[in-house]
């Protein structure tokens, strides 16, 4: 499913529908499990689930929600997220420091982490390393093998079931930190999580990313695409066109991913 329209709009139809998967996983399993992305297009898509959905827009969407998540002001009234109740994960994120400009684990820092009730144990950023990059992942992949061996119900096919996903792509239709002719990257069929060089990144360099089978073992994969530029590669993708391309290739057991673009 495409979703298209103004940057407005697009973010605040992905932050309802991410919103509703929120709600439902919470009343399903008692905690959601969302999986973040990186770069720079999602920074207003996380100020948005920060400061809540407005409940019109909600409704509009048929999306139901608790009664006590609506908090309201003399300005606004919106439906706020339990964040005591989320665990943050990561897609993927570049081998730089966390203070460094080019880190996702920043990004979400800034623009939703100190901006929500969120408890320190309930987020799960990936390792920063500038060398020991393979045993950075594996340290990761542990981290996460720790967390569904607790909640084991979340747990098929030896991988990890995420609730939500949430993914980005590139011109060059490359998501996560999985880029085209990478074939090494795109066929690991056993690991959750290794280390990617990507000297065609931005800005180049290695990364820790998670692999194919565990987002594809998702519940629900939202891209979340900004720019002109990618226009042409989001409606290749969508039409089937470009299957051999990472973000091709992500096709979740439990369903197709929903995309929302925007050319703005």
């Amino acid at each position: 499913m495409l979703i298209t329209g103004t940057e407005k709009s697009t973010v605040s139809d992905a932050a309802a529908y991410i919103a509703n998967r929120i709600f439902r996983a919470i009343d399903s399993n008692g905690f959601c499990s969302l999986v973040l992305s990186g770069g720079s297009s999602p920074r207003k898509l996380y100020r948005r689930l920060a400061e809540g959905i407005p409940p019109s827009i909600m409704q509009e969407k048929g999306f139901s929600f608790p009664e006590n998540a609506v908090t309201r002001t003399l300005d606004t009234t919106s439906v706020r997220l339990p964040w005591q109740s989320i665990m943050l994960f990561w897609g993927d994120e570049r081998c730089v420091p966390e203070n460094h400009p080019d880190s996702n684990y920043r990004m979400a820092h800034e623009s939703l982490i100190t901006t929500v009730p969120i408890p320190e144990r309930n987020i799960f950023p990936m390792p920063h390393v500038s060398e020991n990059y393979d045993v950075a992942a594996t340290r990761y992949e542990q981290e996460l093998k720790n967390f569904f061996d607790k909640h084991g119900k979340n747990r098929q096919n030896s991988f990890p079931v995420f609730d939500i996903v949430i993914l980005g792509m590139g011109p060059d239709g490359h998501t996560a930190s999985l880029f085209p002719g990478d074939t090494d990257a795109l066929e690991e069929s056993n690991r959750w999580v290794i280390p990617i060089y990507a000297p065609q990144g931005s800005p180049p360099g290695y990364r820790l990313s998670l692999t194919l089978p565990v987002i594809n073992n998702a519940r629900t994969v939202v891209f979340f695409v900004m720019g002109e530029n990618k226009k042409n590669m989001v409606s290749d993708i969508t039409a089937g066109l470009k299957s051999n391309l990472p973000a091709g290739m992500i096709n979740p057991k439990d369903g197709k991913p929903v995309w929302f673009y925007s050319p703005e």
